[in-house]
């Protein structure tokens, strides 16, 4: 063999070397060249074999390793190359990814200076990356921590509502990609590096649903009792306070909601009502026949994107705010997504009724203890830390064990 063609078998060979090295395995079909001479063809039948060379009618040579491993174990393969390159070809998932992985870390600080906590989660924990590494291409995974990192970059200050599928469509060019898999839980993990206090055991759809995340935007409303009109393209609507007059809530979509001109109370505005927000639904429907004057919202468990945008509304109209739900940590969580949008009071949860209700109080579970004290130890701006630790030491209220009479 000259030292010509020689040469073209080791361009060959590196490319089989670098494909083996990506994927880890050797499989599909791999591009040679395009009109090659009858010596190159020649020197490639006599190395693979006549079965896996292939030419189609635009006089593409490919290598189908298929029909290459029908008579020959990959291994050889692989002996057979490494002994020609002349150095031991490895797959990714075998090599030493602290480089490589620190290569990547690096770039993400630079791109994202904003997103410190992510680099320094991921140089502190390297088993993400490592993880996907072994799966794909160092090329892929960087790629996708990019994606990654513009998508949380976005979401950290998202307060639009937006459904998994666009999300996915819109950062990473695949609208399926974050509804189930590694994807969408690195993102969720990632997340939640920035909202430590979210219980990472909720339902998953809760979590995304904290960052505006939905699976569909047509379940994105809020159910609301309130004397409340609206005016919109210069008209004014006014069927939320008819139903209210009717002694009825109302259900107001995240459409709705968009391109309100003004919202007020109708015939109060020299005399605003309290605005209560309730955490569920029975305690909601007993606000209704008890506080008929006054605004009422229900959040149903964590407030969603509707339900925040009609706080955000509402609350600086109102005499004054406030939150009644469980007083469990996820109930006065609650209260505090609540009361960062627009400052509020507790309702019947407050530490007066706790310590009322003391022949009522639930205790807490190991998990529901381990969140308490986790707020309590990471978050000291808490706007409820009275109400947590008597919570931790003496037990929980539902709201449907609150008494009047008590």
């Amino acid at each position: 063999m000259s030292q010509i063609q020689s040469a073209f078998l080791l361009e060959v060979l590196s490319k089989v070397a670098r494909r083996y090295t990506q994927r880890g395995q050797l499989n599909g079909v791999m591009k040679i060249g395009t009109s090659l001479k009858h010596e190159q063809l020649q020197i490639l039948y006599n190395f693979f074999g006549i079965p896996p060379i292939r030419i189609n009618n635009k006089e593409e040579v490919r290598l189908h390793f298929a029909f290459a491993l029908e008579n020959t174990p990959e291994s050889e393969w692989i002996k057979k190359t490494n002994s020609h390159l002349g150095y031991k070809v490895q797959a990714a998932s075998e090599q030493d990814p602290s480089q490589a992985i620190g290569t990547l870390i690096n770039r993400l600080k630079l791109a994202f200076p904003d997103l410190e906590a992510i680099t320094e989660r991921l140089a502190a924990s390297q088993d993400d990356i490592k993880r996907m590494l072994k799966n794909e291409t160092e090329t892929n995974v960087t790629t996708f921590c990019f994606q990654a990192a513009e998508a949380l970059r976005f979401l950290l200050g998202n307060k639009t509502p937006i459904t998994i599928s666009e999300l996915g469509a819109r950062f990473f060019n695949n609208s399926k990609l974050l509804r189930q898999g590694e994807a969408r839980h690195l993102i969720l993990r990632w997340l939640n590096v920035y909202c430590p206090d979210l219980d990472k055991g909720e339902d998953e759809d809760q979590i995304w649903a904290t960052y505006h995340v939905y699976h569909d935007r047509l379940t994105v409303n809020a159910v609301i009792y309130a004397p409340i009109v609206y005016t919109k393209n210069g008209k004014e609507f006014d069927w939320i306070f008819k139903l209210y007059e009717q002694g009825e809530a109302a259900t107001i979509s995240w459409a709705n909601l968009q391109g309100i001109e003004k919202i007020q109370w109708k015939e109060r505005i020299d005399n605003p009502p309290n605005l209560i927000c309730c955490e569920n639904e029975a305690p909601f429907s007993q606000l209704i026949r008890q506080k008929a004057d006054d605004c009422i919202i229900f959040t149903s468990g964590f407030p969603g994107s509707a339900v925040c945008k009609i706080y955000e509304l509402l609350g600086p109209q109102a005499a004054a705010c406030f939150h009644w739900g469980d007083t469990d940590p996820n109930g006065l969580y609650i209260g505090s997504l609540l009361h960062s949008i627009y400052p509020l009071q507790l309702f019947r949860c407050g530490i007066e009724t706790l310590r009322q209700h003391t022949q009522y109080l639930l205790p807490l579970s190991q998990k529901q203890e381990q969140r308490a004290r986790f707020i309590l130890q990471n978050n000291p701006h808490f706007p409820f830390r009275k109400e947590l630790a008597y919570t931790l030491e003496n037990g929980w209220i539902e709201q449907e064990n609150w008494r009047q009479d008590v």
